[in-house]
């Protein structure tokens, strides 16, 4: 793949990692959501050119190698921060093959911004090592991981997600012959239709009615916690806390033809959707999963 990274100039660079730092701070890994679905099974994986994305936890992990040289200058030192060094690269271009939308992928959108290349590189260099082996003759291969949610989502999450204000809850019913119980999430049921991961899907009506988009979601829990969660299985998602204890279940109907991130449902499940006065809530708060076909 043609690299195409763009570097902050010299001038800025060091006002930009401040500025980056310390919005990596403010939504970093304290801030996010229990994500406590399993990498297996009912995770959803996506294996890209340099690594893989799990879209059920928000991890994106890579390697890096090194290989020793017979210069005997060379020590582990050296080969250890050759290994590190191609393992960032990696996870920077691995980060942006990800997908905004359908047709946005992140490198196109940072290719000339300098601040979010800027910040996808700061995220490359925090991104902890899981794993290190070393061979024989003294080669290094070691694992790379860094999570999506936090200060990577705030860098290429849209403007148009904003701070929605606080939500005040109806007031609950009083009437005991009433057993409707609010829904407390939404799993939309994609299985059977061939629907890809990006970061920021949309729920539409057959008619082309916007039901889950930026209006709806508050960008902070975007941010925090991923505009949804995908997973591969439905009983993976029913057991997920994002989606608390009686999410609303509605099923995929169509991919959108124009809009091939968006998510067709039928018109009997907007009218539920719609019904439920409490969906602002939890539209809000992004609680959220996509179920996707194995």
């Amino acid at each position: 793949m043609k690299k195409n990274i763009c570097m902050p100039k010299s001038k800025t660079i060091h006002t930009i990692l401040i500025f980056l730092t310390a919005l990596l701070c403010l939504t970093g890994p304290g801030a996010v959501m229990s994500q406590d679905i399993p990498a297996a099974p009912g995770a959803c994986l996506t294996t890209l050119d340099k690594g893989s994305v799990n879209w059920s936890t928000g991890m994106v992990t890579v390697k890096g190698e090194a290989a020793p040289l017979k210069d005997k200058k060379k020590n582990a030192d050296t080969i250890f921060g050759e290994a590190r060094a191609d393992a960032s690269r990696n996870i920077i271009e691995l980060l942006k093959q990800i997908r905004i939308s359908a047709d946005l992928p992140v490198g196109t959108y940072a290719a000339d911004k300098d601040i979010i290349m800027a910040g996808i590189e700061k995220t490359a260099m925090d991104a902890r090592i899981t794993r290190q082996l070393y061979s024989s003759d003294g080669a290094l291969k070691l694992t790379l991981e860094t999570s999506i949610y936090g200060g990577f989502l705030q860098l290429v999450i849209p403007e148009t997600i904003r701070q929605i204000p606080k939500i005040t809850p109806a007031e609950p019913q009083t009437d005991p012959l009433d057993a409707t119980i609010d829904h407390t999430g939404l799993i939309i049921d994609a299985s059977d239709i061939d629907f890809s991961p990006v970061i920021y899907p949309v729920i539409l009506d057959e008619q082309g009615r916007e039901l889950y988009s930026s209006a709806f979601i508050s960008r902070e829990y975007a941010v925090q916690n991923g505009i949804v969660t995908y997973v591969c299985s439905l009983k993976a998602a029913m057991k997920s806390k994002r989606i608390g204890i009686h999410p609303m279940v509605l099923k995929g109907l169509r991919v959108g033809e124009a809009t091939p991130s968006s998510i067709i449902i039928n018109m009997s499940d907007t009218n539920r959707l719609e019904e439920a006065v409490e969906r602002h809530h939890f539209l809000k708060e992004c609680r959220v999963i996509i179920v996707l076909a194995k």
